[in-house]
C-alpha cells in the first residue's frame, strides 16, 4: 500500500490519540479531516531522514540532489523553463517536431530577450545565458524525475546522520541487515488491525521490526527526530512516545498471530528509541 493511502484509511493511530486527549468530537472532526492540516517543513525533513535510513532504495528513487541558485531575474527563470520546453517539444500547424539544442536556445532567448541580433549572435548570447544558468535548467530536468530536490545542507545532513549510525554499535546492530540471515526483519511495516478488546478499527507503521528466533527476542525499534538531547526524556513523556510505543505493541501481536500464525508471547520484548539529533 503506497504511503499515502496509508494516512488516507480512517482508522485510530497512536498519534491521532492525541486529539482525543483534547476531546472525542476533536478527534472525531480529526478522524473525519474536517481539522486543517498544517504542512511543517520539520515532518518532510523527519520523512525523509526516516526513508533514507529505512527505505535507502525507495530514498533514491525519490529524492536527490541539485546545488543550484533560482536565476536572479524573471527573463532568466523563463528563458530556462522555456528552453527546456522547445528543446522537448514544439508545435506547428501540421505536425509536432523536435527542436535541436541550438535552435532550443535561439527560441527561448528571443522570447525573452528582445534583440534584433543575427542568429549566430543570438546563439552565442544564449549559450553564454546557458552556463550562467546550467544548474537551475539541470534542478528543473531532475524535478520532474523525483519527488524533491534537496538541498546540499539537507543531503550533508542526512548523510552525517547515516555516517553516525553506523559508528554507534547498538544503532548499528539494530538497523543493519543481519548477514548471518538468523533474524528476521521489517521497515515501515503496515498493520492494518483491530483492537481485540473493543474491536475498533486500528492501524500502524512500524519503523523496524525484529525477530530473533535464535535468542527468542522481539525487537520494536522507533527513529525519531531532534533537534537537541536536552530533556529527551521529558519529551518522550510529553509527546506520548511510551504510549506511541504500547500501542505498536498491540498491533505487533495481532500482526503476528494473523499474518504470520505466531505467537511471540514467550519472547522477550525490546523496544528502543533511536533519536537522532538534526543539528
Amino acid at each position: 500500500m503506497e504511503e499515502k493511502q496509508y494516512y488516507k484509511e480512517k482508522r485510530i493511530s497512536s498519534s491521532s490519540l492525541k486529539y482525543f486527549e483534547q476531546s472525542p468530537s476533536t478527534f472525531q472532526k480529526f478522524i473525519n479531516s474536517e481539522l486543517e492540516q498544517v504542512e511543517k517543513y520539520y515532518l518532510d525533513r523527519g520523512k525523509q531522514i526516516h526513508m533514507a535510513i529505512l527505505e535507502p532504495d525507495e530514498f533514491k528513487k525519490n529524492y536527490t540532489v541539485v546545488d543550484f541558485e533560482v536565476p536572479k531575474s524573471e527573463q532568466q527563470k523563463q528563458f530556462c523553463e522555456d528552453y527546456l520546453k522547445y528543446l522537448q517539444t514544439t508545435y506547428n500547424s501540421t505536425s509536432t517536431v523536435l527542436l535541436s539544442e541550438e535552435a532550443a536556445l535561439v527560441e527561448a532567448y528571443k522570447h525573452n530577450y528582445k534583440t534584433t541580433a543575427r542568429e549566430d549572435s543570438i546563439l552565442k548570447l544564449a549559450k553564454g545565458l546557458k552556463d550562467k544558468v546550467n544548474r537551475y535548467i539541470e534542478y528543473l530536468t531532475k524535478r520532474k524525475q523525483f519527488k524533491d530536490i534537496l538541498s546540499w545542507s539537507d543531503w550533508n545532513r542526512i548523510t552525517s546522520l547515516k555516517e553516525g549510525i553506523i559508528k554507534h554499535k547498538l544503532a548499528k546492530e539494530l538497523l543493519s541487515l543481519d548477514e548471518l540471515n538468523t533474524k528476521q526483519a521489517w521497515n515501515e511495516l503496515q498493520i492494518f488491525w483491530d483492537d481485540p478488546v473493543h474491536n475498533l478499527p486500528c492501524k500502524s507503521m512500524i519503523d523496524r521490526l525484529i525477530v530473533d528466533e535464535e535468542n527468542k527476542e522481539i525487537i520494536l525499534v522507533d527513529l525519531k527526530t531532534a533537534n537537541t538531547f536536552k530533556d529527551f526524556k521529558e519529551r518522550c513523556r510529553d509527546l506520548g512516545y511510551f504510549r506511541q510505543m504500547a500501542f505498536y505493541w498491540f498491533a505487533i501481536y495481532w500482526w503476528a498471530k494473523n499474518a504470520l500464525n505466531k505467537d511471540y508471547k514467550d519472547y522477550t520484548a525490546k523496544t528502543y528509541i533511536v533519536a537522532l539529533k538534526t543539528t
